[in-house]
C-alpha cells in the first residue's frame, strides 16, 4: 500500500519547484493537448476550477472555447461544490472563506448538468488516479456516482504538470475514478474509461 500524504507532499514539492515561466509554458502546453480531445470539442457545459499558488492553470482552454459551448467556475455550498456560469463580459468573482476565487450570483447548476469536469489535482499515475489536495470537496460533489444511485455523469479530466506524475496510487474507496488526466507532456487514460481521443 502506497502511503497516499507521502505522494502528495512529494508531487506538491515538485509542482512548486517548478519555475513561474516553466508552470506557465507547461500549462499552455496542458490545455494545448486538452483542447484537441473530442471530449472537450463535444462538450457544452465545462467545469473549470480557479487556480491556486502552483497548480497547474485551465484559463488557456477558455479561449479555445466555441460559441455553443459555456464555462462554469465551482463555489462550495455546504461542503459541496456548485458550478456557476460564467462569462467574459460578466465575470465577477469574490474570495471565499478557503481563500478560493468564487464567482458571484445566484444561478447554480449541479455537477449532473455538466458535459465534462476539469479538476485540480496533487499527484496522478499512468492510470489516471488522482490525489487531491485533501479537501475532499470534489469526492464528496462526486460521491453519487460511487454509490450507483446517481445521475448522469460527466466525463472527468484531471489537468497537471507531468511532474506531478508519481509510480502508482491505491485508490481508497471514497475516491471518484477519472476519465482521463492530461499533463504538458501527454494524455493518460484510465482503463475502461471510453474513448477520449483526438479526433
Amino acid at each position: 500500500m502506497t502511503d497516499i500524504s507521502a505522494q502528495r507532499r512529494h508531487a506538491l514539492a515538485a509542482r512548486r519547484a517548478l519555475s513561474i515561466a516553466t508552470r506557465r509554458q507547461a500549462s499552455e502546453l496542458a490545455c494545448s493537448r486538452l483542447a484537441r480531445l473530442s471530449v472537450f470539442r463535444r462538450a457544452r457545459h465545462i467545469g473549470f476550477y480557479w487556480p491556486l499558488a502552483s497548480e497547474t492553470d485551465p484559463r488557456p482552454l477558455l479561449a479555445a472555447l466555441r460559441r455553443v459551448q459555456r464555462a462554469y467556475l465551482p463555489r462550495v455550498n455546504d461542503q459541496r461544490l456548485d458550478f456557476m456560469a460564467i462569462a467574459d463580459d460578466d465575470f465577477r468573482a469574490r474570495l471565499s472563506p478557503l481563500g478560493v476565487y468564487e464567482p458571484c450570483g445566484t444561478r447554480a447548476r449541479r455537477v449532473e448538468a455538466l458535459d465534462l469536469l476539469i479538476l485540480p489535482l496533487a499527484a496522478f499515475d499512468d492510470h489516471a488516479h488522482r490525489i487531491g489536495l485533501g479537501g475532499g470537496y470534489y469526492d464528496r460533489t462526486l460521491a453519487a456516482y460511487a454509490t450507483g444511485t446517481g445521475f448522469r455523469r460527466p466525463r472527468l479530466v484531471g489537468l497537471a504538470f507531468e511532474a506531478q506524475r508519481v509510480d502508482r496510487i491505491d485508490s481508497r474507496p471514497w475516491d471518484i475514478a477519472l476519465d482521463a488526466v492530461v499533463s504538458n507532456a501527454r494524455v493518460y487514460p484510465r482503463r475502461k474509461a471510453g474513448p477520449i481521443e483526438c479526433d
